[in-house]
C-alpha cells in the first residue's frame, strides 16, 4: 500500500556543467528587458560574469542589475520592486546563493505592486499573495538552500523583535532553474561548508519528516547519497567539478523534498535565531544539526514513540558507513558521529562567534517550532541544544 500524498510542481530544470549558456535561449521566450539580481562579490568578480555580460550584449538583452549583499529584507525587496515598476520588465533572473535567489523570487512576485512585501509574509502580514508574478529564472552559485526549486522566498528583519518569514505561493516556484555546477567552483570554502551542511540537513529532515512520502523518501536518499560521495572531496578540493556536480544535485533535490515533506527542528531554530541575530542560514543549520539529531534520537529511544524514524536514521547511517551487516544502533551512532566530525572538521562556527547572548535563549526557544520533526522536543531539550553549541 502506498500512502496518499501531494507533490507540488517543480521548475523546468536544466542541469549540467556549462548549462548557464542556455539562459539566453530561455530568455528568448519571455522578452529582452531583464531585471538581474546577483550577489555583491563572488559571481560578479568571476569570469562567468564577464562571459554572461558579453552574451547579454550580443543578444541585445537590456539588463537592470541589482546587487543583494545580504539576506533579503522587506526594504531591499521593496526598493528593487518600486524602482523598476515602470521599466516594463519581461523577466527576473537571479544568479547567486540562496539569499539572492530568494530576493529575486520575491521581486518577481512584487514587481508592479504598490504594497510592501512585509504585508504578505507568513506570520507577519495580513494579506495573502495572489500568485501573480513575472517569469523568474534561478541560477544558484552555491549548493545549499535548494531555493531554485521551492515556492517560498525567505525574508528577514534582524533584531530583538526581528523575524525570518516566508513569502509563499505555489506559483512562486521558479519557471526555470538552471543548475550549472561550474558556477559553484568559485564558492569560498566556508560558504561551501555551511551550504553543504544546510543541504545535508534539509535532506535528512525531509527524509525523517512526519509527512514524508515514498516519493520524497526516494529523492531524499538519492540526495543523501550524493552528499556522502562528494562533500568531503569538495571540502578538500573546491575545484573538483565531479564533486561540485554531486553537491549541486543534492542541493537541488533538498529543495524539492523540503517543498513536499517539510523540515524539522533545525529549521525551526533557523527561523527563530535568524530573526534575532545576523547569522548565515547555513551556519545555523550546520552548527545545530548534530545536537538536534542527538536529542531527537534520545527522545525517540526513551519514549519508544516512532520506531520507523529510528529505522530511517539507521538506513541513512548504513548509506554513509557502507557497512551493511552492522546493527541499527551502530548505524545511528555512525551517522551522529559523522555529523559531529564534519561540524568540527569543516569549522562550522559556534553561536558565540556571532555574539549570541545566552539571555536570549528563552525567547528563542519560545519561538522555535518542531515543524515535522519525528518527535516534539520539549523546551528543556531545545534549551540544551542551544547551550551545547554556544
Amino acid at each position: 500500500m502506498v500512502i496518499p500524498f501531494k507533490f507540488v510542481k517543480t521548475p523546468l530544470i536544466i542541469f549540467g556543467s556549462g548549462k548557464r549558456k542556455e539562459l539566453i535561449s530561455v530568455l528568448a521566450k519571455y522578452g529582452q528587458r531583464v531585471l538581474l539580481v546577483t550577489g555583491k562579490k563572488s559571481f560578479i568578480s568571476s569570469k562567468y560574469w564577464l562571459e554572461l555580460k558579453r552574451l547579454f550584449e550580443s543578444n541585445h538583452i537590456i539588463i537592470y542589475h541589482y546587487l543583494v549583499p545580504n539576506e533579503p529584507t522587506p526594504g531591499a525587496v521593496n526598493s528593487i520592486s518600486w524602482q523598476h515598476e515602470k521599466a516594463e520588465i519581461d523577466a527576473v533572473v537571479a544568479i547567486g546563493g540562496g539569499s539572492v535567489l530568494d530576493a529575486g523570487k520575491a521581486v518577481a512576485a512584487m514587481l508592479g505592486k504598490k504594497e510592501s512585501v512585509k504585508d504578505y509574509l507568513e506570520g507577519v502580514g495580513t494579506k495573502q499573495p495572489n500568485g501573480v508574478k513575472l517569469p523568474f529564472i534561478a541560477l544558484p552559485t552555491t549548493s545549499g538552500t535548494g531555493s531554485e526549486c521551492t515556492k517560498n522566498a525567505v525574508i528577514s528583519e534582524v533584531g530583538k523583535n526581528g523575524y525570518k518569514k516566508s513569502l509563499r505561493h505555489d506559483n512562486f516556484v521558479p519557471d526555470v532553474a538552471i543548475i550549472d555546477p561550474e558556477l559553484t567552483l568559485t564558492c569560498p570554502k566556508g560558504i561551501t561548508a555551511s551550504s553543504g551542511m544546510d543541504a545535508f540537513t534539509q535532506l535528512l529532515e525531509s527524509f525523517l519528516s512526519t509527512i514524508a512520502s515514498p516519493m520524497t523518501d526516494a529523492l531524499a536518499l538519492s540526495g543523501l547519497e550524493k552528499i556522502h560521495e562528494s562533500f568531503e572531496k569538495v571540502m578538500q578540493n573546491g575545484k573538483d567539478i565531479k564533486g561540485r556536480e554531486a553537491l549541486a544535485y543534492a542541493s537541488m533535490i533538498s529543495g524539492i523534498t523540503l517543498a513536499n515533506a517539510g523540515l524539522g527542528t533545525v529549521h525551526g531554530f533557523a527561523s527563530s535565531i535568524g530573526g534575532r541575530y545576523d547569522i548565515p542560514h547555513g551556519v545555523i543549520c550546520g552548527t545545530l544539526m548534530g545536537a538536534c539529531n542527538q536529542l531527537t534520537i534520545k527522545s525517540l529511544e526513551k519514549n519508544k514513540s516512532n520506531n520507523e524514524a529510528l529505522k530511517k536514521y539507521a538506513k541513512v547511517g548504513r548509506l554513509f558507513s557502507g557497512e551493511a551487516g552492522k546493527t541499527d544502533i551502530y548505524q545511528i551512532k555512525f551517522l551522529l558521529d559523522l555529523i559531529d566530525e564534519w561540524t568540527e572538521k569543516f569549522e562550522i562556527p559556534r553561536l558565540s562567534q556571532f555574539d549570541v547572548d545566552p539571555k536570549s535563549f528563552k525567547s528563542i526557544v519560545e519561538a522555535t517550532g518542531n515543524k515535522y520533526n519525528p518527535v516534539d522536543l520539549n523546551k528543556d531539550e531545545l534549551m540544551e541544544i542551544l547551550e551545547s553549541r554556544l
